[in-house]
């Protein structure tokens, strides 16, 4: 019932099949994707790997978790300098990064510890910090 998007992931009301949700526009706008959201795509095709989430408690559950570590991560940020900020700014307005390919990046970089590197909210709690040096929204354009 739904229609393939670019990826080739069904979307659309009433479908029954995975659905991959994210306001990450290097994911939907063809970015430099990291390869766990290259898997995270694939998996929504096959079904396999995916979480079923059956109520509204069970998704608030994840949500508030996922709130906790995003204010973990931000933590974690605050020391960032102005010239870590303008690589990011680089890595997301410029060469188009998705939040986990951030994140990915600046471990390799030795910029911090996580895990998985490629954590996604460790890549949103970055981008907000370098969005808030360089006194921009890291949820608008061209951040997002």
């Amino acid at each position: 019932m739904g229609e393939d998007n670019e990826e080739g992931v069904k979307v659309g009301k009433g479908n029954q099949e995975p659905v991959f949700v994210t306001d990450d526009k290097a994911v939907y706008q063809g970015g430099i994707l990291s390869s766990a959201d290259k898997e995270i795509l694939e998996s929504v095709k096959t079904g396999e790997g995916i979480i079923i989430i059956e109520s509204a408690e069970q998704l608030q559950e994840m949500a508030k978790a996922g709130a906790a570590r995003f204010e973990e991560f931000k933590k974690l940020c605050s020391s960032m300098e102005l010239w870590q900020a303008k690589v990011i700014q680089v890595l997301r307005c410029e060469e188009g990064c998705s939040w986990r390919a951030i994140a990915e990046r600046c471990y390799k970089l030795g910029w911090g510890k996580w895990y998985p590197p490629s954590n996604q909210i460790m890549g949103m709690a970055l981008c907000r910090r370098a969005a808030q040096l360089l006194d921009e929204d890291y949820r608008k354009e061209p951040w997002n």
